[in-house]
């Protein structure tokens, strides 16, 4: 099992692009949300926004568990 410490530099590593690109996709996605809360956009504007915030995360979550994958401690062996 991981320590909180272990997991949080598996995932901060803010010299890497790809963390950048996820912290920035979250980012986006909860912006749109944030927009559609305030704004209560029409029923088409609304099903594309809701798409656009639903890829954005599932990238993000991609990215993050690709960042995840990619720092992972060698295996002994």
């Amino acid at each position: 099992m991981y320590s909180f410490t272990e997991v949080f530099r598996r995932l901060w590593q803010p010299r890497r692009s790809l963390f950048w690109l996820m912290v920035a996709l979250q980012l986006l996605s909860s912006g749109i949300v944030l927009f559609m809360q305030i704004t209560d956009p029409p029923g088409g504007l609304r099903l594309v926004l809701s798409l656009m915030a639903l890829v954005d995360s599932l990238l993000a979550w991609w990215l993050t568990v690709r960042l995840w994958r990619e720092s992972a401690p060698p295996t002994p062996g």
